[in-house]
C-alpha cells in the first residue's frame, strides 16, 4: 500500500488538469494532499469508513496509519476526476471494491495504468 502512496505522490506531481490541491497533516507523518473542494470532499467520510473497517480487520494496530494513507492516495485519484470518482465511491461498499472499481489500478511494476471509468 505505501508503494500505492509512493506512486500516486509522484504521479500527481507531474501536473495535468487535476483541479488545485493543498496539503494537510497526516497521522502517519507523510503529507496528505486533499482536493480543494468539490465532489471529493463529501467522499472522504465514506472513504475513512470503509478503509478504518478494512483495516481494523487486517491490521488493528495500525488503524489510524492505513487510513490516513490511504484514504490521502484515493483523495488524489478523486482530484482527477472528481465527479465520476466521488459518485463511484458513494456506491462502493469496501474498501477493495473501491480500490478495482473507482481507482487507477496498479500493474505489476506499481505504476498506474488506465482508470477503469475511460
Amino acid at each position: 500500500m505505501k508503494l500505492a502512496v509512493a506512486v500516486a505522490l509522484v504521479l500527481c506531481s507531474c501536473g495535468g488538469n487535476a483541479p488545485p490541491v493543498a496539503p494537510a497533516a497526516s497521522t502517519s507523518g507523510a503529507p496528505e494532499v486533499q482536493p480543494a473542494g468539490g465532489a471529493c470532499d463529501g467522499a472522504r467520510g465514506k472513504v475513512e469508513q470503509l478503509y478504518r473497517a478494512a483495516a481494523h480487520d487486517q491490521e488493528p494496530a495500525r488503524v489510524t496509519e492505513l487510513v490516513a494513507d490511504n484514504t490521502a492516495m484515493v483523495m488524489r485519484d478523486c482530484a482527477t476526476a472528481p465527479g465520476k470518482i466521488a459518485a463511484c465511491i458513494a456506491a462502493a461498499r469496501t474498501a477493495g471494491e473501491l480500490e478495482t472499481r473507482c481507482l487507477v489500478p496498479l500493474d505489476d511494476e506499481g505504476t498506474e495504468g488506465e482508470h477503469p471509468s475511460r
